[in-house]
């Protein structure tokens, strides 16, 4: 949990804890503030654990807001382990790589190709990945932590993010194990999750009123996940698997 907290308390946000109540409110404006992501992080390391070499996969590399992709790079230089990262932008490829530690990749593909790839080379036993620049001929084990964060959401389309996240899952399933971590960024279980007190927030108040559910990257996954316990749902949804889904 220390690297957790250490990355985090860099990350300012619109979270705020209040000590006098020990209570966490959006826009609360008094107490700690946080990333929005705070809490759901926080429940993934708590369950992480102290990892032993884990196996960590990611779609969208991201710098800023959570920096996650940081996070999780941290996590592989002190547990070991292997992370990988996968964008559809070699711009981002290219100017984060040589910031990561050897246990990182920065992979320029669409996620759920490069998922189908991945997948295909399992099961198999942990050794290192980069035998070959082919992640089909490389043989690793299932993943520990999954965490799903690309297709930037637009609340008014939400359908291509939605589509994305699902063909995401449905690639990695043969990646899941018993006590995977699945992660799921820009799922919102209500609008009072939202980082907005805008229009955005008062159109999705509308919205959520009328249909009871929310636009979301992960919102055709949530009716799609079986044998999982879901730890957490604010913006972020977290899922512990109890078996392989595939």
């Amino acid at each position: 949990m220390e690297l957790f907290e250490s990355h985090f308390s860099n990350l300012r946000g619109n979270l705020f804890y209040d000590a006098a109540s020990n209570k966490y409110d959006m826009f609360f404006g008094k107490g700690t503030s946080h990333h929005i992501n705070y809490l759901t992080f926080k429940k993934l390391f708590e369950q992480m654990g102290t990892p032993k070499e884990p196996i960590i996969l990611e779609s969208g590399i991201a710098s800023r807001g959570t920096q996650s992709t940081y996070l999780f790079n941290e996590v592989v230089r002190k547990y070991g382990g292997y992370f990988w990262s996968v964008d559809n932008d070699p711009e981002l490829v290219a100017a984060h790589q040589g910031n990561m530690c050897p246990g990182t990749k920065l992979i320029h593909n669409d996620s759920v190709a490069f998922f189908k790839e991945w997948t295909s080379a399992l099961p198999s036993a942990r050794t290192s990945p980069y035998t070959s620049t082919a992640p089909s001929t490389s043989t690793y084990t299932k993943a520990d932590v999954i965490y799903l964060d690309s297709y930037d959401l637009d609340f008014y389309n939400p359908e291509p993010s939605g589509k994305h996240g699902l063909a995401e899952y449905m690639a990695l399933k043969p990646a899941i194990k018993k006590d995977t971590l699945l992660l799921i960024d820009d799922t919102p279980i209500n609008p009072y999750w939202l980082d907005t007190r805008g229009e955005t927030y008062y159109d999705m108040l509308d919205y959520y009123g009328t249909f009871g559910i929310m636009p979301g990257k992960g919102m055709y996954v949530l009716d799609e996940v079986k044998n999982a316990d879901k730890l957490i749902h604010n913006y972020q949804v977290l899922y512990r698997f109890n078996e392989s889904p595939y």
